[in-house]
C-alpha cells in the first residue's frame, strides 16, 4: 500500500510489518473536519502507547491531493500523520460509509471492532492491550439509500406504499444529510433527513411548502415561540463535538400517485411525533422593502453567462433576476429582517455590491443603481414553531 509521512520514509507498506500489535485504521478524507481534529489526539495516544500499537490514517484520495493537503492546507501542521493514500484494498474490505471510520484490528490479526472516532481512547485501548473487555460502541452501517432502519429482508417483494420513523438521538452508522427518493419523472415521493436538529428538519419540509407558494423560505421567515429555543438547534459541547442526544433521524415515504402531498404530510408528521408544533400563518411583521428610487434604469443586464456570488465579497449578479439576490442574502447575513421585493422589476439584473457586511453600507452601495431597502410592516407568511 501506498503511503505518505512514513517515520521511516517508507512509500509503500503492508499491514503484516504491524504483526502483534493493535492496529487502528482511521479512514479519513482532506474535506472532513472531524477527521484533521482527530490527528493530534490519536497520534498522542500513538506515543503513549508506543510500539504496542499503530495508528494508520487511511484515505482513498489520490497522491497530489494528499500532497497538496500536507503542504499548503490544513493538513500544514499534521504531518506526522502515516497514512495511506491512493487506498482500495482497505475500504473495500471495511466498507463504511462516512468518515471518520475506525477500525480495530486485534495483535492476534482479527478484526476486533469498527467504531466512531470517539472510541478511541486510552481506556479502549489499554483494555485491548491487556487482553481485557471494552465498552466500545460498535458503529452500525445503514445504506442511506434504503428506507430508514428498515431490514432489507422485510422488503423483499415487496411494494412500500407508505412509510415513516422518527428517531431521537444519533446513529453513528449514518452520515449528517440527506436522502431524496423520486419517481420516473423526478418528483419526490420520499424524504430521508438524518443526524441533525429539530430547526433543520423543520427548515428542509417548510422549505418545499414556501416553494409551492411562490416564496423563498428563510430563517427569516421563521417565527420561534418556545421556552427552550436551543433545544432547536445542535447543541456544541464544550470539547466541540454535537450533544448526541438532541440528534434526530426522520423519513417518510407516499404512495408514488400522492408524492405531491408528501411535504404536508412530513409538516403533520413532525407536529403530531415532536415536542413542538409548526404553522404557517399570515403575521404582521417588521421587514426591508426593496424599491426603485427613481425610473432610471441602471440594473438591466447587459446579458453574457449567468452569475451570483452574494452573499460572498464581492457580491456579484449578473443576468439574474433580483429574486436570486434576495434569496441568497436571505441567510447567513447580518440582514436578519425578511426581504419583500416591491421595484416590479421583471428582466435580469446585473448588479455588484462590495459584500453584504452590514445593512447600511449594503443600503449605500444598493443606491449606486438607484435601488433602496426601506424598513416596514407587511403581512406575511411566516412559519411560526411554537411547545405544545
Amino acid at each position: 500500500m501506498q503511503v505518505v509521512n512514513h517515520p521511516q520514509g517508507k512509500k509503500t507498506i503492508t499491514l503484516s510489518e504491524y504483526k502483534d500489535k493493535l492496529i487502528i485504521l482511521d479512514f479519513w478524507a482532506t474535506y472532513c473536519s472531524p477527521c484533521i481534529k482527530n490527528f493530534p489526539k490519536l497520534h498522542a495516544l500513538q506515543n503513549e502507547f508506543g510500539d504496542k500499537i499503530k495508528v494508520l490514517a487511511v484515505t482513498q484520495e489520490d497522491t497530489d491531493k494528499i500532497t497538496r493537503f500536507f503542504k499548503t492546507g490544513a493538513g500544514k501542521g499534521h504531518t506526522y500523520v502515516n497514512s495511506v493514500i491512493n487506498d482500495s484494498f482497505l475500504s473495500e474490505y471495511f466498507p463504511f460509509i462516512g468518515v471518520p471510520h475506525i477500525v480495530w484490528i486485534n495483535p492476534a490479526g482479527k478484526l476486533l471492532n469498527t467504531t466512531r472516532a470517539d472510541e478511541v481512547t486510552h481506556a479502549n485501548i489499554k483494555a485491548v492491550v491487556d487482553n481485557e473487555n471494552t465498552q466500545m460502541v460498535t458503529k452500525k452501517l445503514i445504506d442511506p439509500n434504503t428506507p430508514l432502519f428498515l431490514s432489507k429482508y422485510l422488503i423483499d417483494g415487496l411494494q412500500i406504499q407508505a412509510f415513516s420513523i422518527f428517531t431521537k438521538g444519533e446513529y453513528s452508522g449514518l452520515p449528517g444529510g440527506n436522502v431524496f427518493r423520486r419517481t420516473k419523472d423526478g418528483k419526490v415521493y420520499g424524504r430521508q433527513i438524518t443526524n441533525t436538529s429539530m430547526m433543520n428538519i423543520y427548515h428542509a419540509t417548510v422549505d418545499e411548502l414556501f416553494n409551492r407558494n411562490g416564496e423563498q423560505f428563510s430563517t427569516s421567515r421563521m417565527i420561534v415561540e418556545v421556552k427552550k429555543p436551543a433545544f432547536l438547534s445542535l447543541i456544541k459541547k464544550d470539547n466541540g463535538e454535537y450533544e448526541k442526544s438532541n440528534q434526530y433521524n426522520y423519513e417518510m415515504i407516499v404512495p408514488e400517485d400522492k408524492a405531491d402531498s408528501l411535504f404536508y404530510y412530513m409538516l403533520q408528521d413532525l407536529n403530531r411525533y415532536s415536542d413542538y408544533n409548526g404553522t404557517i400563518e399570515k403575521r404582521m411583521v417588521d421587514c426591508l422593502v426593496l424599491v426603485r428610487t427613481s425610473k432610471k434604469d441602471k440594473i438591466k443586464s447587459k446579458g453574457g453567462k449567468s452569475k451570483n456570488t452574494f452573499p460572498a465579497s464581492p457580491s456579484i449578479i449578473i443576468n439574474q433576476k433580483l429574486s436570486n439576490m434576495i434569496n441568497m442574502i436571505s441567510d447567513d447575513t447580518p440582514i436578519t429582517l425578511p426581504i419583500v421585493d416591491e421595484t416590479g422589476y421583471t428582466s435580469n439584473v446585473d448588479i455588484e455590491v462590495s459584500a453584504v457586511t452590514d445593512l447600511a453600507s449594503f443600503k449605500k452601495e444598493l443606491n449606486r443603481y438607484d435601488l433602496d431597502l426601506i424598513p416596514a410592516k407587511r403581512s406575511l407568511n411566516m412559519f411560526v414553531i411554537k411547545d405544545k
